[in-house]
């Protein structure tokens, strides 16, 4: 179908993205609805016109197309794509009867009175690109996700899973975690020791991966060479590893590379479109290229010990309505969320009003303290897989409580 697309539009190149998901919504403990979508993405360029479509309208495409003079073809990537599993029978055979029972099994693992609402969602992606100059890549993409909100009694904690293989998405039980009833706390603002979730040093880096490493007006585009962050962080973009959400090109079918980003806190490179990092045509987070499957290398402490390392201070659940205020300095705001506890001597003895911060990510990158073990999978609006595990931060600002 995309060949026919190219030869019939008169397109110099033309990517289709075929989408079907299945959803179901809960609050409350209760279901609140299932759903099923089905989306067609159709992009196509000629010169420098783009059009979008959201059909399979070949005519309307080649209309939209017909004055536009033709650009000057790029020849074919040389390199093949690498080897990934993208695509699992499970998630696709996945069924509504399927998302209702592990529904029930979340509800079932929480304490007496707790409430829990969120999503489990299935879908399957056929992505496919074509050019005039000879690019060809076809590829189906499953994903399977859980989001889970779980309350009582004013109290809230999140959990979330992702894979590509529905039969391998990890337990969630560790949602009732952070409903643990304790007294709660005032906050003042000031500068705090701090255990970040592996969910809130997702959204860090995935913000970090947007802002610092674009060819040219990346934040540390031209800091290669230069120590960046703490000397225990190292950090990748690498679409095949199968510790993320693998995707074996991008959407100018460029074969994705493995790019080592950070190691150990030295800037060693940038992402660029012929390492398979394009962004699509009038992309709403900017013009590309950009990071799209980071990777944060793991340390070799467990949660607990993470928890014993921070000893007094904050544990972060996750943070959430992170924006970036200077890029160019790294400098983010946002707030915390859900489940946010005050540590004395490692144990957690309080809960804490949510809080707004700003701080620069490079400091933040710097003053992690220790790395832990196990990581998490997570994704952005506009990243499409990050990986990291949780961190103590030596000091962790809190601006303003808004709890």
């Amino acid at each position: 179908m995309i060949e026919e697309l190219l030869a019939t539009s008169g397109a110099d190149h033309v990517e289709l993205l075929q989408e079907r998901q299945e959803l179901l919504r809960f609050g409350g403990s209760r279901i609140t609805y299932q759903h099923s979508e089905e989306k067609v993405t159709l992009r196509a360029r000629r010169g420098r016109a783009c059009v979008t479509l959201g059909s399979l309208d070949a005519e309307l495409l080649q209309a939209r197309l017909k004055d536009a003079p033709r650009g000057k073809l790029e020849p074919a990537p040389q390199i093949a794509p690498r080897q990934a599993n993208t695509a699992f029978a499970a998630t696709e055979a996945a069924t509504p009867a399927d998302r209702v029972e592990l529904f029930r099994s979340y509800v079932a693992a929480l304490p007496a009175g707790a409430n829990l609402g969120g999503s489990i969602a299935h879908t399957v992606v056929d992505h496919a690109v074509a050019s005039a100059a000879g690019v060809l890549r076809e590829e189906r993409r499953t994903r399977a996700l859980v989001q889970l909100i779980a309350s009582q009694e004013g109290r809230s904690s999140y959990a979330r899973a992702l894979h590509r293989d529905a039969a391998q998405l990890p337990s969630l039980a560790t949602v009732a975690d952070g409903l643990a009833s304790l007294p709660e706390r005032s906050l003042e603002p000031g500068r705090y020791r701090a255990v970040l979730g592996p969910q809130s040093l997702i959204v860090f880096a995935a913000t970090l991966g947007q802002i610092a490493f674009h060819p040219t007006d990346g934040a540390f585009a031209q800091r290669l060479g230069e120590r960046v962050l703490g000397e225990n962080v190292s950090l990748v973009d690498d679409g095949a590893d199968p510790d993320g959400l693998p995707t074996t090109f991008d959407c100018e079918g460029t074969p994705k590379q493995r790019v080592q980003l950070i190691e150990h806190g030295v800037a060693t490179g940038v992402i660029r479109r012929d390492t398979g990092h394009a962004a699509p045509p009038a992309w709403r987070f900017g013009a590309g290229p950009s990071p799209s499957h980071l990777f944060l290398v793991p340390g070799k402490v467990d949660d607990a010990g993470l928890v014993a390392a921070c000893d007094t201070g904050l544990a972060i659940q996750r943070v959430d309505y992170v924006r970036t205020v200077q890029p160019k300095q790294t400098l983010v705001t946002g707030s915390s969320r859900d489940a946010t506890l005050w540590l004395e001597r490692g144990r957690p003895v309080a809960r804490l009003p949510q809080f707004r911060f700003t701080l620069r990510l490079d400091e933040l990158f710097s003053s992690l303290e220790a790395l832990g073990a196990r990581r998490e999978r997570g994704e952005t609006a506009f990243m499409e897989s990050v990986v990291a595990p949780g961190a103590v931060a030596s000091a962790f600002p809190v601006d303003v409580v808004t709890g």
